[in-house]
């Protein structure tokens, strides 16, 4: 009755020692394991050898067709539209009829001008012709003056000796006195000829100048072209009723056009200097298929609220025919040469101043200063690098790698560019 339980006790015991003796004998007698080795990665990437040289850089610009010569031509006269031979796009020369105006307003108006002047002149020949008989008067008055003095003695010397009487010297007193008033009056009349003349030539200039005027507006009834060029607008039509001041036409002169394009603030500097010492800045572009060459020339004075950059101004020297006013074209601008830079593509550059070399089958960095871009040969611009550690017959790796390291193994495709 005692042995059975603790048989049943003893037994799972048993087993478990059983089984941890044959996982120990396991272990003890499992083969021994081989370590597999572990091999670094190559990377494919594309290698280009490097030869420093002298190039160009270039900066792409967006110029805008303008033209410091443009004429914006407005009425001077209120008048109708009688004609407009004018056409938009049209090239005209100098002197060319572009629009005419109804001239009988004015016409009328500079007759009533040249009778103003006829009239004045008229009064004027009347006043000297007063002067003239004025000033005769008054000798004659100076002498009756003295006649009349001379009676005035007379009868003064009678009365004295009682042969005279005293009615007689009154009376001859009386014609004295109304001699010198008559006298007075002529002197005063002489004298006021002076200032009447001043004012009728006053109004006489006057009505010149307004008769002047007058044959000047006539005259502006016809508008012709100022200068050479092209009608860039045309604002009014035959019948068109026009007030002074109001817009007829935009003519502008092809010989003058300019481009203007905003350059990068990091750019000024350099091609300022360029400027200054007279180096020749051209930039190229298309239009429609054709070329369009054009040369800066200088900057702009001021800056546009808002813009970071300033505005270059350059010349049209070739293709000026096919430009219209406002009209936006792609450029490339090749600025001054520089010396010992290497033409990258843009794969080749890591974070805007490293670059890749491939020595002994690992990257190794360079770092380098980017000078701009150069137009490609055949492709995509390149980018313009400098640096110490870039020497001629360098490898250099143009395969844009996201793990790109120092010492990363590498190895180069089939074809090596060079």
């Amino acid at each position: 009755m005692t042995s059975r339980p603790a048989l049943r006790l003893l037994l799972p015991l048993a087993i478990l020692a059983l089984a941890l003796a044959v996982l120990a004998v396991l272990i003890l007698t499992r083969p021994a394991g081989h370590p597999v080795p572990v091999r670094e990665r190559t990377w494919t990437v594309d290698v280009e050898t490097i030869r420093p040289q002298t190039l160009s850089p270039v900066l792409q610009l967006y110029g805008q067709v303008d033209n410091p010569r443009t004429a914006r031509l407005a009425a001077a006269v209120a008048a109708e539209v009688l004609e407009v031979p004018a056409r938009e796009g049209a090239r005209v020369a100098a002197g060319d009829l572009l629009v005419r105006l109804d001239d009988r307003d004015q016409a009328l108006l500079l007759a009533q001008r040249d009778a103003d002047v006829q009239d004045l002149r008229a009064q004027l020949a009347t006043e000297r012709l007063r002067e003239r008989s004025d000033r005769t008067a008054l000798e004659h008055e100076q002498a009756l003056l003295e006649l009349a003095r001379r009676a005035v003695s007379r009868e003064q010397t009678l009365s004295s000796s009682k042969v005279g009487s005293e009615a007689r010297l009154d009376e001859a007193r009386q014609s004295l006195e109304r001699q010198a008033l008559a006298m007075e009056t002529r002197r005063l009349a002489v004298a006021s000829h002076g200032p009447q003349l001043e004012q009728l030539q006053a109004r006489l200039a006057r009505a010149e100048a307004q008769r002047d005027q007058a044959r000047l507006d006539l005259g502006r009834t016809r508008i012709p072209a100022p200068f050479q060029g092209r009608i860039a607008r045309l604002e009014v039509s035959p019948g068109d009723r026009v007030r002074v001041g109001d817009p007829l036409l935009v003519l502008f002169d092809e010989s003058t056009l300019e481009l203007r394009a905003q350059l990068p603030a990091p750019r000024i500097a350099g091609i300022r200097r360029a400027l200054e010492t007279g180096a020749a800045l051209t930039a190229r572009g298309e239009l429609d298929g054709h070329p369009v060459t054009a040369r800066l020339t200088h900057l702009a004075a001021e800056t546009t609220p808002g813009r970071g950059g300033i505005d270059a101004l350059l010349r049209v020297e070739s293709g000026a025919e096919r430009l219209q006013l406002g009209r936006t074209l792609e450029l490339t601008l090749s600025l001054p040469p520089l010396a010992d830079v290497v033409a990258v593509p843009p794969a080749a550059l890591y974070g805007g101043n490293r670059v890749y070399k491939l020595v002994d089958g690992r990257m190794a960095a360079v770092d380098v200063t980017r000078l701009g871009e150069t137009a490609g040969d055949d492709g995509p611009p390149r980018l313009l690098v400098r640096g110490a550690g870039l020497a001629a017959g360098d490898r250099l790796v143009t395969t844009q790698l996201p793990n790109a390291a120092e010492g990363l193994a590498v190895r180069p495709a089939a074809a090596e560019t060079r």
